[in-house]
């Protein structure tokens, strides 16, 4: 008995049964961290993603509210300003814009109405429930001018004017000869009172977006500082577990000194170990080795996946083109930069579900990968939710022309529009690529917008 005492105490007390049990737990937490960590990085990028689109979203819809006021300032004041033809007739042209205007979803009321649903600040709504204020100040004004000048020119009977309520004229204006009446509403709109509320709505919109954009940079500051924070401890956690590996190899081999001998090569070769004896501890101890070393090897395979590859579309992800471009080298041969924006995404979504607009997002990953396929140097990524970027290198600014009408035969073949910009440099050098992107961005942006404005007449031209 004090034989196998002194037994235990040479080896540390400790049994490999219980140690191969803690050392499974430890590895199997830092293993739960890392994905926890992976998953939580994966989450920080949609939302900042996510956070990016419904700041332009929000500016734009802001913009929006100076935008009807200014329609409804301007054919306002074409009207009193030319009430009728030259024949003679009533000139209301102008006010079927203008009644038009009044039940547009653009107006202030309804757009700071909407403003409440959104996850914005006190400041922001406030800004934009006062231009709406405003906007309805200045529509009163413009109300009282147009049911004067209709004192005058009586305006014809037409349903399409209906939403435009005239006031009745107090006794003092209905005293008032016609000029006086014209020169009244003329007034009105031009004096320096209208003018200071039209500033003032400019203004408070200014505010709003000004507001908006540095509250949506503080937030993907944040963001952006998370996601490093996350990455930083992602890879402590990696460390610390081939640590944790490398330092009970070490244990087990002055712990049991003469069987791990007959391991050592394949311990310290990182190579799973074909069991040939020993006690029945070790051979636990092996056997949990290797389901270890293949464990770690498919959650590697599995981190280095997530890290690169875009699950949705199969495509390169933003990482792993800003790693293409670090490893490359600038041979100062020719480059090209595509970029693609997927068009009425958010539409897809809001009418056909969120599926269907990851069914979207797949199609034009497919239809890009394969006019533009990963073939020599040519690389297909997808950087961000609707945004993918090709990078062709060795090409005729003719090839890449061509490769285009190929990606637009594609679309029209799967009933999809993408917008497309590109950059064409004849030799590069270290700052090509940022010069070529943001020229690429550009030109995608202003295809967007005539697409954009295409639909827009076409739908009301419907």
């Amino acid at each position: 008995m004090k034989e196998k005492n002194t037994s235990k105490e040479r080896v540390g007390g400790i049994s490999a049964n219980v140690f191969a049990f803690t050392l499974l737990i430890v590895v199997a937490v830092l293993h739960a961290i890392i994905i926890i960590l992976v998953i939580d990085m994966n989450n920080s990028n949609d939302a900042l993603a996510d956070l990016m689109e419904r700041s332009g979203e929000y500016q734009i819809e802001a913009t929006n509210v100076q935008a009807s006021n200014t329609v409804l300032s301007e054919t306002c004041g074409n009207y009193i300003q030319m009430p009728v033809t030259d024949g003679g007739s009533a000139n209301f042209g102008p006010l079927l814009a203008y009644a038009e205007e009044i039940g547009s979803e653009r107006s202030g009321v309804k757009v700071a109405e909407r403003f409440k649903s959104y996850n914005v600040s006190y400041d922001v709504l406030s800004a934009i429930e006062e231009a709406a204020e405003l906007s309805e100040q200045m529509m009163r004004i413009q109300i009282h001018a147009i049911s004067l000048m209709d004192s005058v020119y009586p305006l014809p009977e037409n349903p399409r004017l209906s939403s435009i309520k005239l006031v009745e004229l107090t006794a003092e204006e209905l005293a008032m000869t016609e000029d006086e009446r014209v020169e009244r509403a003329e007034t009105l709109v031009l004096e320096k009172d209208y003018a200071t509320l039209r500033n003032k709505v400019a203004k408070s919109i200014e505010k709003c977006n000004t507001t908006l954009q540095e509250e949506f940079s503080l937030v993907s500051q944040k963001t952006s500082e998370h996601v490093a924070t996350v990455r930083i401890f992602l890879w402590i956690a990696i460390f610390a577990t081939i640590l944790i590996l490398s330092s009970a190899f070490v244990m087990f081999y002055f712990l049991m000194v003469k069987p791990l001998r007959l391991y050592s090569n394949e311990i310290s070769s990182n190579q799973s170990i074909e069991q040939t004896g020993g006690i029945y501890e070790l051979r636990r101890l092996v056997n949990a080795f290797n389901g270890l070393w293949h464990h770690r090897n498919k959650l590697e395979s599995i981190l280095r996946k997530a890290a690169e590859i875009d699950a949705l579309t199969g495509l390169p992800n933003r990482y792993c083109m800003e790693r293409d471009l670090l490893e490359s080298t600038n041979d100062g041969n020719s480059m090209a930069v595509l970029l693609f924006d997927v068009n009425f995404l958010k539409k897809t979504n809001d009418t056909r579900g969120h599926l269907m607009g990851d069914q979207l997002i797949r199609t034009a990953g497919a239809c890009i990968s394969e006019s533009f396929g990963a073939e020599g140097a040519n690389k297909c990524y997808r950087i961000g939710g609707d945004e993918f970027v090709v990078i062709l290198s060795g090409c005729t600014e003719e090839e890449v022309k061509s490769r285009i009408d190929r990606f637009n035969l594609t679309l029209e073949r799967e009933n999809i529009t993408v917008s497309v910009g590109y950059a064409y440099a004849e030799k590069t050098d270290s700052g090509s690529f940022k010069k070529l992107m943001i020229e690429a961005d550009r030109n995608m942006y202003e295809q967007k917008k005539r697409i954009h404005k295409l639909f827009k007449a076409e739908k009301s031209g419907e």
